[in-house]
């Protein structure tokens, strides 16, 4: 079955909604947050700007859907991730992560289309104090050409 590329751009954002509406309430008291992105892939030498999630699961463990919007010399290039990521034993001051999941890459140029589906490993560090949580990552996707991009951001609290 091939899925109209509308019916791609809405399927798995509406999937990574769902599942983090759940693990929200499977993440008890634990926060919520909502941020930006910019990043660089030094294999493709694209920029990148992204919007991410962050939904509890455990005191250590979150879900981390993001979708990724590339700026390639020509065409588009959209990617959508459900990540995981663990938080390392939790002391003052910045938290380092790892994690990992699912990605998928989807590139248009021209008539051309092409869909690539893969996973991805990040680690990161990020400051958990206040309300606004600057973060760096280091994310490798592994595909048909694996790649590495650096990402820096912010992720804002949303309920407390």
């Amino acid at each position: 079955m091939r899925l109209h590329p509308f019916s791609r751009l809405t399927l798995l954002p509406g999937l990574l909604v769902m599942l983090g509406v759940s693990a929200a309430a499977a993440g008890g008291q634990a926060s919520t947050h909502v941020g930006g992105r910019v990043g660089y892939n030094f294999d493709t030498r694209e920029v990148m700007f992204s919007a991410n999630l962050t939904v509890p699961m455990t005191s250590r463990v979150e879900f981390y859907p993001s979708i990724d919007v590339y700026a390639p010399d020509q065409g588009n290039r959209i990617g959508y991730n459900g990540d995981v990521k663990v938080r390392f034993p939790m002391v003052p001051g910045p938290q380092f992560y790892a994690g990992g999941g699912l990605g998928v890459v989807s590139r248009t140029v021209g008539d051309f289309s092409d869909t690539d589906l893969g996973a991805n490993l990040l680690l990161g560090l990020e400051s958990r104090s206040g309300y606004v949580h600057p973060f760096v990552e280091g994310k490798v996707l592994l595909r048909d050409n694996s790649q590495f991009q650096l990402i820096g951001g912010l992720n804002l609290t949303i309920g407390r």
